[in-house]
């Protein structure tokens, strides 16, 4: 079956002898397969890694979390702002990288739907192509939406542009699950619990009246905000929505641990990505390690919803998993992980 989205080849030295699917298009010319077009390549994606200080120790945060450089938040919202058209991953890869880093740089991109302008050589390509084709067989996941406890209202444009992604993104390091909304599209909230404003724009609250009083919980910039409104809640913050990182905590606090859909234990350089299918009935985590190297040999993960069954998959092979009931969720323990594995859930 051909790809739904355009796979990239930019190519160093001899093509291999052979076919070279599940690849279907040459980035900047060439023979044999079309030109990639009409696809968006978003200017601000980064290679994806832990973030490296000049003097070579890995950056983090307040909390010791290291700071890594994921494209995940940025994907899903080019495909938010401009769904007709594909996402394609343009990063070039530091002159050491490692050979996994590579494949780092495909999971980064196909786990959230989008590719990467594959550069490989004779000799990287098998596992480069083993990566592809595993994404190729679960292509179904890039239909599935995330399970969100947390809309994020904003533009994503203009005075918006840098407050949203860059929450976006932090709130994927927090591992909250969250889905993408634009300012008064209050339809998006239908099946959304809590939504954070996080918009220059003045909140249009007689708009989002209705869904608070059902129950919804609105956060805002502004601790005098905080109010009760039916069966729901106005919740504002003291944080500066101009300070990211505060604005996310901030959020995260809002929401409580009690609005987890997932939790990673022992596994910093991680981020996570739940969907569902449109019934229900299946599930996929995908775990993706930027740090490259393996974890350590005692990461657990926590989900809400209490799966009956639980399936690791990597790049190379299935393992059946053991999930235990635990705070009205299920708790997995994981063995270690490489860049990458999916955990396929059955309901």
């Amino acid at each position: 079956m051909p790809s739904s989205i355009p796979l990239p080849l930019r190519w160093s030295g001899a093509l291999p002898e052979g076919d070279l699917a599940p690849l279907n298009c040459l980035y900047g010319g060439g023979e044999g397969m079309p030109v990639l077009q009409g696809a968006q390549i978003p200017k601000r994606a980064l290679w994806p890694a832990v973030r490296v200080s000049r003097n070579g120790a890995a950056e983090a945060g307040p909390t010791g979390m290291p700071w890594v450089n994921a494209n995940g938040w940025l994907i899903r919202l080019s495909r938010f702002l401009d769904p007709a058209r594909p996402v394609v991953l343009d990063t070039v890869s530091p002159a050491a990288a490692a050979a996994s880093s590579h494949l780092l740089a495909i999971a980064d991109a196909m786990a959230y739907g989008a590719s990467w302008v594959v550069t490989h050589t004779p000799e990287s390509w098998p596992a480069a192509r083993t990566a592809l084709q595993f994404f190729e067989k679960n292509e179904v996941w890039r239909a599935w939406e995330p399970v969100a406890a947390l809309a994020v209202i904003s533009e994503f444009a203009g005075a918006d542009e840098w407050i949203g992604g860059e929450c976006l993104n932090l709130l994927a390091r927090r591992q909250i699950g969250t889905r993408l909304a634009k300012p008064g599209d209050v339809s998006a909230l239908a099946s959304i619990r809590a939504a954070a404003w996080v918009s220059k724009q003045a909140v249009p609250y007689e708009s989002y009246l209705p869904w608070i009083r059902g129950g919804g919980v609105l956060i805002v910039e502004g601790e005098a905000n905080t109010r009760t409104e039916g069966k729901g809640r106005v919740i504002g913050r003291p944080e500066p929505w101009d300070n990211a990182y505060a604005a996310a905590a901030g959020v995260h606090l809002a929401l409580t641990r009690r609005s987890d859909v997932l939790r990673l234990w022992n596994a910093g350089s991680f981020n996570s990505y739940l969907q569902e299918d449109a019934e229900g009935r299946r599930g996929v985590v995908q775990l993706i390690n930027y740090a490259g190297n393996r974890s350590s040999d005692d990461t657990s993960i926590w989900l809400a919803r209490p799966w009956k069954s639980a399936l690791l998959s990597t790049f190379e092979k299935q393992t059946p998993l053991k999930p235990r009931l635990s705070n009205g969720g299920i708790e997995i323990p994981l063995p270690p992980l490489g860049v990458y594995a999916a955990i396929e859930l059955e309901a």
